[in-house]
């Protein structure tokens, strides 16, 4: 049986001799290719929260309960609410499907976007208004996304 040392030093020396270069172009382009598709496949609430990275919507995708229970207890705890794991079903902030989370329904920035039939709020033209500017103060990250946006 190889030992990890022994199979890093053949890696080494078959990259010295110039064998693995190849190898290794291949992975890393995929792995470029594979992070661009992600980056194209990331659903982004009109808040700029990437709803494709949220558990709700990733338990809903895959049909995880457990990842649904577990993200209704860390809910529960962290917003002071009964969340339950049915409540964990969500298509994300662009579906106009019934499968929202509760906030979801009631998000005034979500509604001021869609009611003005935009997919985010960095195609608006009263971007950021004070709803967005108070929700930075809490997201940050949702601001950075939507500035990406609009650099685009």
């Amino acid at each position: 049986m190889t030992t990890r040392k022994e199979f890093c030093k053949s890696c080494l020396a078959a990259m010295l001799a110039g064998l693995g270069a190849p190898l290794l172009a291949g992975r890393r382009e995929e792995e470029v290719k594979a992070k661009a598709k992600k980056e194209e496949e990331k659903i982004i609430g009109a808040c700029g929260i990437v709803c494709s990275d949220c558990p709700a919507y990733v338990a809903t995708k895959t049909d995880d309960d457990g990842l649904r229970a577990k993200t209704a207890t860390e809910w529960s705890a962290m917003y002071h609410a009964d969340i339950k794991p049915q409540d964990i079903n969500c298509d994300g902030c662009p579906s106009a499907g019934p499968r929202l989370f509760a906030h979801c329904l009631e998000c005034e920035i979500r509604a001021c976007a869609h009611g003005r039939k935009l997919v985010t709020c960095a195609e608006c033209s009263d971007y950021a208004c004070q709803k967005l500017k108070g929700f930075f103060a809490m997201v940050p990250q949702a601001q950075q996304t939507l500035e990406g946006l609009r650099r685009q």
